[in-house]
């Protein structure tokens, strides 16, 4: 187990040694995303990280820009529904640099007024181009009809008014309020000791009133709605997604029962719907599965695209494969052990990725509460076993009705089938 580490002002860290890096990754996380929003402060924490790198009360945009480029290193930042994330990798030497230059973004960052405008039009581009998008918009489409009116089902950027609506005051008075040293996580990973880090980190966090957070509203799982539903574009694709919730609470191993499940019926080429839907069928090109575990919901989410002319039998295919898993065909033996074998072996190659381990750290703080060395989450990877998969299966593909949407082109049969599903639902618009 990785212990956090206190740092002053109610900041903690998790950091893990690696020894013989050559790079250095660290990241600032805070608890809080778009679903923290008040609806008047909607698209906040996303404008808020693109102004991040606008400039402080001690570099310019270009000053940022220069002092991370010239050491051969990498700064990014993203918004999640959940969290903001602000990180940096680089050669290890510099990593002095990174911590100080994190600090500075996120604790002194003084939102230019004109550099807020500019960042505005920016930020309403980005938001366009994601209509252009059609597996990003039918993803923004769904969540807005199997969680409606809840505050994940929103775009993490917010509108196009919302963002011209936003002030850089109410701006500054958001981050000043939600993102400070009381709320903040660091993350870091790489041949530098926790204790070295926790000293720097204690020499660049601000100091004063700013380390109390306000608090956040407590969330519970939101109402999952199995929908029925398609929004029609001028696509030369259909675009099908099969939605199912999984409902908290998780359990520390049940994390890794469903990498396993998921693995070997929708995540990988090798998988029961890639094999079936594409290399037997050849119903499209694309088609995958994922899923997300975190407190207060979780969703497992199969989407695949196809002409148009194909969209009845992909459908038809996928809820088949569906109903098959958790009827007549649950996982082998085989499928279970050669899932298994192929994380752990991804999981290996993703270590040498300083990146990666620093952000495998974040994800077990903030949802889990624990964080594993690199031997216990191998372990937890090969400890999977026939009955947990047998009882996640039962969990999530039992007695439910997943939700379906489509977007784009699906022709006149394909609207047919997707009405004669919704008629023939038990509740064909109520939660599960």
């Amino acid at each position: 187990m990785i212990e956090p580490i206190a740092l002053p002002r109610g900041a903690f860290l998790h950091a893990e040694r690696v020894e013989g890096a050559r790079s250095f990754s660290v990241g600032f996380w805070f608890p809080v995303g778009s679903r923290h929003e008040a609806p008047h402060e909607r698209g906040f924490v996303h404008f808020i990280e693109h102004l991040f790198f606008k400039g402080t009360v001690s570099r310019s945009a270009l000053d940022i820009a220069r002092a991370i480029d010239r050491v051969g290193g990498y700064l990014n930042a993203f918004t999640e529904r959940d969290a903001l994330c602000v990180h940096c990798t680089l050669p290890a030497k510099h990593w002095r640099l990174a911590i100080e230059l994190l600090a500075d973004l996120c604790f002194r960052s003084s939102f230019p007024p004109d550099e807020v405008e500019m960042e505005r039009e920016v930020i309403v581009s980005e938001i366009l181009a994601s209509f252009d998008d059609p597996e990003e918009l039918s993803h923004d489409l769904m969540l807005a009809r199997i969680w409606p009116k809840d505050p994940l089902s929103r775009p993490i950027a917010g509108t196009e008014e919302d963002v011209r609506a936003a002030t850089r005051d109410a701006l500054l008075e958001f981050r000043d309020r939600m993102l400070v040293p009381g709320r903040l996580l660091v993350t870091a990973a790489g041949p530098i000791d926790g204790a070295d880090l926790a000293a720097e980190l204690e020499a660049v966090l601000p100091l004063g009133d700013s380390a109390k957070a306000a608090a956040t509203a407590a969330f519970s799982e939101p109402r999952f709605f199995p929908i029925v539903d398609y929004v029609p574009a001028r696509l030369s694709q259909s675009y099908l997604l099969v939605a199912i919730p999984l409902h908290p609470p998780f359990g520390p191993e049940d994390f890794y029962s469903m990498s396993a499940l998921n693995g070997a019926f929708g995540e990988s080429m090798s998988s029961r719907l890639f094999q079936q839907l594409r290399e037997r069928e050849g119903l499209c090109y694309s088609v995958g599965s994922a899923f997300s575990m975190d407190r207060t919901e979780g969703l497992w989410l199969a989407q695949a695209s196809s002409s148009p002319d194909a969209f009845p039998a992909l459908l038809s295919s996928m809820l088949r494969e569906i109903e098959a898993l958790s009827s007549t065909r649950p996982l082998s033996d085989e499928e279970l052990a050669e899932s298994i074998s192929r994380l752990e072996g991804s999981y290996d190659l993703a270590l040498e990725d300083t990146e990666f381990r620093m952000k495998r750290l974040a994800r077990q703080a903030m949802q889990a509460e624990e964080v594993l060395d690199v031997e216990e989450t191998r372990n937890r990877i090969l400890g999977v076993g026939g009955k947990a998969i047998a009882r996640m299966i039962g969990r999530v593909f039992g007695d439910v009705e997943p939700a379906i949407f489509a977007y784009g082109s699906i022709g006149s049969k394909g609207r047919r089938v997707l009405e004669a599903i919704r008629r023939s639902r038990k509740n064909p618009g109520g939660s599960s």
